[in-house]
């Protein structure tokens, strides 16, 4: 793969999904797990900011090819105030940044969004075949997301102190993607051997992979947990994935959001990478491939553009929150009445 690749046009995100409440900076940090032999973790900030005139902010997807944000700012101080953390998970053969739109989306809504890369099990290790094995990226996961928390919760120098000072202790969210779902109910139920992480407060899977986890590991999810589903998802099809942890979890209240007809992706900025390719030339082939078959399952459907599922699956989320984290119920279900009111998505609740 070649170091660099000369870009035709400036790229960039365009149009937040939403119109943003307020501003959001991003600040990327490395943190060092000693306990792991040294592990590395690449980590996204996400968080409110004060108002500033700070440089948009720049995503790297690979050596050369770069876009600017949405909306978020290059590291801009943190708003004061204290706000609900999210710890979000990526997908098998995802990236930490994969899901930016949806990041800086809750972040603008006044959450601190940390997504941590997990090595082993993102893309490059994918790419190269450096990947590991099922049972290790599980371990690793898990142990991964409890080391982030540790690190955002109890302070590490590489952690800047604003952000630290921003964050709720006691609003702590667990979500992600596919496999990043797995990672989320599996730290917040306890797993192999790992004690259920004791700050969290709700969870939120997207596109869930689950077919792995027991029934006693789902039926230990005593947190208001929100799932949204996929309809038209062949790799991981409700009937699969999804029937089960409905049946089998336990928080009170737990929400259920299905989009009808919509597939894997599209809670991921896929469709919006593939929509880049073109305007990158001589991209590698092995990244073009990987684009084309990932961005099958972020297809509009049903007269819906891939923001538009973005902007449905953002709004349940937050409104999930608003209710589970007493932030501002009475709104949050004023949205829910807006979303059963959506010809396009089920939203069921118990």
């Amino acid at each position: 793969m070649a170091a660099t690749l000369e870009l035709m046009t400036p790229l960039t995100a365009g149009h937040p999904i939403e119109t943003p409440h307020h501003p959001v900076g991003r600040r990327t940090i490395e943190l060092t797990d000693q306990t792991r032999a040294g592990r590395l973790l690449g980590v996204d900030l996400w968080y409110p900011a004060e108002a500033s005139a700070a440089e948009p902010s720049t995503y790297e997807l690979l050596p050369g090819i770069a876009y600017r944000a949405a909306h978020a700012q290059h590291q801009p101080p943190a708003r004061p105030g204290e706000f609900p953390l999210v710890l979000f998970s990526h997908g098998r053969t995802g990236m930490r940044i994969s899901y930016a739109f949806l990041c800086e989306a809750l972040a603008a809504r006044g959450a601190v969004v940390a997504s941590a890369d997990h090595p082993g099990d993102a893309l490059v290790d994918w790419l190269v075949g450096s990947n590991d094995d099922d049972r290790t990226n599980e371990v690793n996961r898990v142990a991964d997301a409890h080391f982030v928390l540790h690190a955002l919760l109890s302070g590490d120098p590489v952690v800047p102190i604003d952000v630290v000072n921003a964050i709720d202790h006691d609003r702590v969210v667990l979500a992600g993607h596919s496999y990043g779902a797995y990672t989320a109910f599996a730290t917040a139920a306890g797993s192999r051997g790992v004690a259920a992480h004791d700050r969290v407060r709700a969870v939120v899977g997207l596109q869930s992979y689950t077919r792995t986890m027991s029934d006693g590991l789902l039926g230990r999810i005593v947190q208001p947990t929100l799932m949204v589903v996929s309809t038209h998802d062949r790799t991981t099809p409700p009937e699969i994935d999804a029937e089960r942890p409905w049946a089998l979890l336990r928080g009170r209240p737990t929400w259920r959001l299905d989009l009808l007809g919509a597939g894997h992706q599209a809670s991921t900025d896929i469709a919006f990478y593939s929509d880049l390719a073109a305007h990158v030339p001589n991209i590698p082939d092995v990244v073009r491939e990987y684009l084309e078959f990932t961005a099958a399952d972020a297809e509009p459907t049903q007269g819906r553009t891939w923001r538009d599922l973005l902007a449905v699956q953002i709004a349940t989320i937050w409104a999930f929150l608003q209710v589970v984290l007493d932030i501002d119920a009475d709104e949050g279900f004023a949205e829910v009445q807006r979303l059963e009111d959506l010809a396009s998505v089920s939203l069921r609740r118990r």
